[in-house]
Order: C-alpha cells, then sequence, then structure tokens
C-alpha cells in the first residue's frame, strides 16, 4: 500500500513512525507546509504539494480541524481521501469523490512514543471496498480496528474530551491546589489510580464516591472557601452534576 501523507504535527509524525515498522506500506509521499521536513528516523520523501506523478493508493490528511477542508481542495485525485479527525464530517473533503475517515482514537505528544498496538483506530468510507481498504491498513497498525458510522464517531469523540481534555484540566487544577500549600502532588498518585482502574473495572457511575454524592454540604463549604473563583464556580457544577445523577 502506497501512501500520501499530508500535514507535519504531532499524529503525521506518529504515523511516519507506525508505517515505518510494516514491510508492505510505503508512505512515498509526505506533504506540508514546511520547506523542509520534520526530523523523524527516516523521512520518507518529502514535498511541499502533492505530486501526481508518484502513484498513491492513499492519502490521508492528518492536519488541524480547521485546515482539512483547505488542504483537501489543492489537489486532485482519483483515489481514496481520508482524513483522522473525530468530529469532522467526510463531506469536508469534497470535492475528492472517494472519501473517508482514519481516526485514531489517541492524544499524541512528539516526545512521546506510543504502542500502536493498543490504539483504537475508527474508520469510515462511502464504500464496502475503501472500507476494507481502511480497515486493511488499521489491522497492520494496531489489534484495534472498528467500522463506525459518522454519528457513532461524533458520540465517541465528544467522550474522548470527557475521558481526556476535561480529566486531565481537572488533574491540572489538582496539582495546582496541592501546589499552593507546597504539598507533592504525588501524594495523590495512589488516589488518581484506584480511580481509573475501578472504572475499568466496572460501571463508572456506581463506584462514584465522595462529599458531592453524600450531599456532604458542610465539607463541600470547607473546600469552597479554599478555591478561586472559577474553581469554586467548576467545583459547584460539577459537584451539581454528581448530585442529580445519583438522588434523581
Amino acid at each position: 500500500m502506497r501512501i500520501a501523507l499530508f500535514g507535519t504535527g504531532n499524529l503525521a509524525k506518529h504515523l511516519i513512525r507506525a508505517f515505518e515498522g510494516l514491510h508492505d506500506v510505503y508512505c512515498v509521499q509526505w506533504i506540508g507546509r514546511k520547506t523542509t521536513a520534520p526530523k523523524v528516523s527516516q523521512a520518507p520523501p518529502y514535498f511541499t504539494s502533492f505530486q501526481n506523478d508518484i502513484a498513491v493508493d492513499l492519502c490521508i490528511i492528518a492536519v488541524s480541524d480547521d485546515q482539512i477542508s483547505e488542504v483537501a481542495q489543492k489537489f486532485r485525485t482519483a483515489t481514496l481521501v481520508v482524513h483522522t479527525a473525530g468530529a469532522i464530517t467526510k463531506q469536508a473533503l469534497s470535492p475528492h469523490k472517494r472519501k473517508g475517515v482514519f481516526y485514531p482514537l489517541q492524544s499524541f505528544l512528539d516526545d512521546r512514543s506510543v504502542d500502536w498496538s493498543t490504539v483504537p483506530i475508527c474508520v469510515e468510507a462511502a464504500n464496502k471496498k475503501d472500507t476494507d481498504m481502511l480497515l486493511t491498513l488499521a489491522h497492520k497498525i494496531s489489534t484495534e480496528a472498528h467500522h463506525i458510522n459518522e454519528e457513532q464517531r461524533l458520540y465517541l469523540h465528544a467522550a474522548a474530551v470527557f475521558a481526556n481534555n476535561f480529566c486531565n484540566h481537572l488533574l491540572g487544577i489538582s496539582q495546582d491546589i496541592t501546589a499552593k500549600k507546597t504539598l507533592p502532588f504525588s501524594l495523590l498518585k495512589p488516589i488518581i489510580k484506584e480511580t481509573f482502574e475501578r472504572s475499568f473495572a466496572t460501571s463508572a457511575t456506581d463506584v462514584q464516591t465522595g462529599p458531592a454524592k453524600r450531599h456532604d454540604v458542610t465539607t463541600q463549604a470547607k473546600h469552597l472557601d479554599l478555591l478561586s473563583p472559577e474553581e469554586t464556580a467548576l467545583y459547584k457544577a460539577l459537584s451539581q452534576s454528581i448530585f442529580k445523577k445519583h438522588n434523581t
């Protein structure tokens, strides 16, 4: 399988590394706006525009969500064109007739390695032939390859924002609170680990604990006295959500 990869960000670089380990998948074009390719161990041929004279079987647009449509407009091909976004319709790839999605459900940072074998890859295309092509590629990289439709993907992306982005933000607030009194954040690591292990083992709703669930307003008031206005607003909103979930 010959691939043209658009984009030079974190996901694009991680895809380059993933393709390096495959004996029958080749990135024959790496396309980006930068004049020189970002540093990776084995950089494929790099260009600033799509090369029509280099045959490809699949074009992957791995750029930020707001750039997908613009990039898709800049080249023409009869091959399958996909993007990697969780919340963008495949119609953003018009005017390409063969459109699809190759969505790795993971958060990618440049300086952190990724075990691709555990990354869920969710694919979608307009016909079975193209869907099968995407599933074949996904299975070469990961043990978790899934065919999901556009509505399912959007729901999954929303769930991921809660599980990843929002949880990370809350952990950041926890770090800020402990730092105020020069407490080591490591004191919270065991309870954080236990929380996630419980939610993996059973329903997170079933193992909810804390003052909000039991409506311990005395403890909540003490906490609110310590917090900034922004932290207070978030604390109250989350506490109300937890209380309603378990008391209605």
